[in-house]
Order: C-alpha cells, then structure tokens, then sequence
C-alpha cells in the first residue's frame, strides 16, 4: 500500500488544484488537473499491484490494495465535489453525490481492512475473493457506461454554464476521470488475476 504520507499530499495538492481552478472559472485547466490527479492515483494503483504480484504476495494483500486505491479515488471525489459546491460553486444535487461517493469510499476501505484482516490470520475467504471479483466486474461496466453517458449528454468535455445556479461542469470533471481511474484500476486487477498460475493468462 502506498503510504499514508503520499495518500495525504495526493489529496492535498488535488483538492488545492480543484479549489483555485473551479474558483477561477477555468474549465480548461480543471480538467488538467481532475485528468492528472485521477490518472496518478491510477498509476499508482497499478504500480503496487504489479509489485505485489511480482514479489509473489497474496490475493488478500493484493486485493486490498486494489480495494484500497479505489476507495482513495471515491474519497477523493467526495472530498473535490464538498469543497467545491460547498464554497464555491452552486448545484442543487451535489450532497447527495458527495454522500454516495462518500459512503462507496468507505465501504471500499472496510472491504479492503476486512482482506487485511484474513491475512493477518491466516485465512483465504474465497466468498470473499469471489465478491470482490463480481463487484469489480460490475463496477468497471458502471464505470465504462458514466463516461460515454456523459459524452452522449454533452456534458463532457466540459463547458461553464450561463445558469449560475446550475454549475456541474466541474462535478463532471470529477465524474469522468474518476470513473477513468475506477475503470483502470480494475481492469488492471481483472487481468492481472492469476489464472492457472500465471498472471494475466486466460483460462483454457
């Protein structure tokens, strides 16, 4: 797992990036940075897990880190979305995106202590290993579908709004590319996945 100290800076400098950006009004440059902080917390996603996988670590410690990471993009997009509709920027539906984004952070960072859990004890939870699986299959299709969703919508790339009250270009910022993240995290853990001992390889 990445360290506590650079999950901190992560979500320091982004937040900062988010604030002054979307307080300025410059879509353009949000969306460099919503793309670069999202795509980072990707690489480093997949990086460790490479890494774990390489030093013939176990699917509970391999699996939590994925959870993880995913967990850090969620929470990143709940805290980016509450600093910005909050203080600076005006739309109606962000708590109750900010709550769902929130609440899916943390149900990934108890999943992911719950495999931390297993393996300190010993135990490979197959129910467990197999869930997570399920659910990353079904996430990285949400995922895939919210971003050409928000193409087809118009909603991406962005554009700043005439409606002062109706300012969500910056939530889909934070929509898309943390969707991108989400999708390229798990995809990289679907693949990576041993499959008859070898990683990446497809079952006969």
């Amino acid at each position: 797992m990445a360290s506590l100290a650079i999950w901190m800076i992560t979500l320091s400098v982004s937040l900062a990036a988010i604030i002054l950006s979307a307080a300025a009004g410059q879509p353009t440059v949000h969306t460099f940075f919503a793309a670069l902080i999202a795509l980072a917390i990707a690489g480093m996603a997949v990086t460790e897990n490479r890494q774990q996988r390489k030093a013939g670590l176990s699917e509970n410690v391999v699996s939590a880190s994925t959870a993880r990471h995913m967990g850090l993009v969620w929470i990143w997009g709940a805290l980016s979305l509450f600093v910005t509709y909050f203080f600076i920027l005006a739309w109606k539906e962000w708590l109750v995106f900010t709550g769902a984004f929130a609440a899916v952070g943390i149900l990934c960072l108890l999943f992911a202590a719950a495999l931390d859990n297993d393996e300190q004890k010993g135990r490979k939870d197959k129910t467990m290993l197999s869930l997570a699986r399920y659910l990353s299959i079904g996430q990285i299709i949400g995922m895939v579908l919210a971003m050409v969703g928000l193409v087809i919508d118009g909603k991406f790339p962005v554009t700043v709004k005439a409606n002062p009250g109706w300012q969500d270009w910056a939530a889909n910022n934070i929509f898309f590319f943390g969707a991108m993240a989400i999708a390229i995290i798990t995809a990289n853990a679907l693949w990576a996945k041993p499959q008859n001992g070898k990683v990446g390889e497809q079952s006969a």
